[in-house]
């Protein structure tokens, strides 16, 4: 008898360090590939289930229950991987359905067990219970949110193995230190069935971000048009969301498309509020922000909630001008172009020529200067490299004197390949599928998807890539599987689509190029290969890395990049071209 209960008391420490390492693991792999995730529910199922077969022993009453629990965890973790091919919200089901007959026997195995166990046993019930209403009524649960429910069971159930073999084999402690020991227990139950139920609150609040809106009336078009280029419509001050110590109106203007036609764009026009005379440019392309109507940088609640804050508050300070554009079809009516270089290009000089219309400069005493430079992280890097590349043909008014591009979108074949089977690049895809299959009917796109590839491309080009949308965005893009477009989607023609749409190498203009150097969007291998390209074909351009930042903290506050961009902005109006002294430059 002693020598079965020891052997019992040494697996069930066994299994509930095993159980707890699992849950940790899940916890801090939750966003890993799939396959990772699958294997690690399945060997926590088996764990679980073996535990419960453990606690047969205890009570005779409680055997059935407890006997059918534990077969209902372990035939469910042998039949997980074999349902691996299933989509997320089928996973979600099978295991919510573990989770909840699982507890609802621990309620029925504890009927006659002793107060305080039985309390915590409740609690952890209830997580696994609460889980499990979770994943059924919110069929799309992110993988991420699928792991970390699951993961704190598997913590919560494991800690509570511990418990009860550690009291048998360790000295008995001070009856406070007891009484500590069982209160943290149970507080620790409380933290993860109240951390379950929050991530079902937050679940549902990223759901209803995930709807569609219009934007407002400033950004429908007038009756008559103006057939000029770079005509500003209208305007008006956007006083609320304005940067210390300056002024801001958002435009309308008219500006041409890829294919040349009239259309309409909007943006943001940022001066110094004392600033007097003629003012320097930086014409800003700004990064992916969505593809639908109401992911309009001048329609957000914060339009300065992207790109380098620090060096964009520096250079207004300097007395530069920032003009922004929202691009065609974010605003005003789409479809957005997304990534197609020319129309990027055309919106960003058409900003900057109406910018210099406004009534309101020249009722302060200041105008905006023809000289600019142009900035753009990611898809704005992209819109960046085209304005060089059109701006000599297309704004001859202009005079461009460099550009700043901050981990450009260059090369999209090599960005589609890399970045298939993330969920921001599902994202991306996304876009790319919704917008091009407007733009390009004769591609067939939408054709080429599969049914859950088409389902997805119709989720994600409603939300848009910012706040709680880009956390909904993620969330939905991780229950595909899938890369959108599959080898065979990119055959015939679209590929050579994507090749077409790459930046452009642009001549005779200062370039710098700076990229992140762990960065797993557009990754630096990208910019390496577009960099050797663009100094082959004579460029002027310099290239930095920045160790250690990814895509977003490139243009962070505690980015270098930020005192660089400075510099080298400066440096071009005062006619010289100062690259940071890490940049290496084409032929040195």
């Amino acid at each position: 008898m002693a020598r079965s209960r020891f052997v019992s008391s040494a697996a069930r420490l066994v299994s509930g360090a095993l159980l707890v390492a699992m849950g940790v693991l899940l916890l801090l792999n939750s966003a890993s590939a799939i396959q990772l995730i699958i294997w690690l529910l399945s060997a926590g199922l088996l764990l679980a289930g073996l535990l419960r077969l453990l606690e047969m022993q205890d009570n005779a009453s409680r055997r059935v229950p407890v006997f059918v629990a534990g077969l209902l965890l372990i035939l469910s973790a042998i039949a997980l991987p074999l349902a691996r091919s299933a989509s997320l919200p089928v996973l979600a089901l099978f295991l919510s359905l573990a989770l909840f007959f699982a507890g609802a026997l621990r309620f029925a195995s504890m009927a006659k067990g002793s107060r305080t166990p039985a309390f915590r046993g409740v609690l952890t019930a209830l997580t696994g219970v609460f889980g499990a209403v979770v994943s059924i009524f919110w069929p799309r649960l992110s993988l991420w949110v699928l792991g970390v429910v699951f993961g704190m069971w598997l913590v919560l159930l494991g800690l509570r193995a511990l418990s009860t073999p550690l009291r048998n084999v360790l000295p008995a402690p001070p009856k406070w230190m007891r009484a500590v020991g069982s209160a943290g227990l149970t507080g620790l139950a409380i933290f993860g069935l109240v951390a379950v139920m929050g991530i079902g609150a937050l679940t549902a609040f990223l759901h209803s971000q995930s709807s569609t809106s219009s934007a407002d009336d400033f950004y429908l078009p007038p009756a008559s048009v103006p057939n000029a280029r770079g005509e500003l419509i209208r305007s008006e001050p956007l006083a609320q969301q304005a940067l210390e110590n300056t002024e801001a109106w958002r435009i309308l203007y008219t500006t041409a498309s890829e294919d040349g036609s009239a259309a309409i764009a909007s943006g943001i026009v940022t001066v110094p509020r004392d600033a007097r005379g003629a003012l320097p440019v930086i014409s800003w392309a700004n990064g992916t922000k969505g593809i639908a109507s109401q992911c309009a940088l001048s329609a957000s609640p914060n339009p300065y909630d992207d790109g380098p804050a620090i060096a964009r508050e520096e250079m207004l300070s300097r007395g530069w001008a920032i003009v922004a554009t929202d691009y065609v079809g974010l605003g005003t009516a789409g479809p957005h172009p997304y990534l197609v270089p020319q129309a990027e290009a055309h919106a960003v000089l058409d900003a900057t020529r109406a910018a210099a219309q406004l009534d309101a400069l020249a009722e302060q005493g200041m105008r905006l200067d023809e000289r600019s430079v142009v900035w753009g992280h990611s898809q704005g890097g992209h819109a960046a490299l085209a304005t060089a590349k059109e701006a000599k043909e297309y704004a001859p008014d202009l005079d461009i004197l460099g550009v700043a591009v901050m981990a450009p979108a260059s090369d999209l074949p090599h960005l589609a390949e890399s970045i298939a089977d993330t969920s921001a690049g599902k994202i991306v895809s996304s876009y790319i599928a919704a917008s091009w299959n407007e733009l390009y009917p004769q591609m067939d796109i939408a054709d080429r998807l599969t049914p859950r590839s088409e389902l997805a491309v119709n989720q994600l080009s409603k939300n848009c890539f910012t706040g709680a949308g880009a956390v909904a965005g993620v969330a939905q893009a991780s229950q595909l599987f899938e890369p959108v477009f599959s080898p065979e989607a990119l055959d015939h023609g679209l590929s050579e689509l994507l090749e077409q749409n790459s930046a452009p190498i642009p001549k005779g203009l200062p370039i710098f190029l700076s990229q992140g150097a762990t960065d797993s969007l557009v990754v630096p291998s990208m910019q390496r290969n577009f960099v050797q390209a663009s100094c082959q074909h004579g460029a002027q351009i310099g290239y930095a890395e920045y160790p250690g930042l990814d895509h977003m903290p490139l243009v962070g506050e505690g980015s270098a990049l930020n005192q660089d961009l400075v510099r080298f902005t400066q440096s071009l109006l005062e006619g010289e071209t100062a690259y940071p002294k890490t940049a290496s430059l084409c032929g040195k």
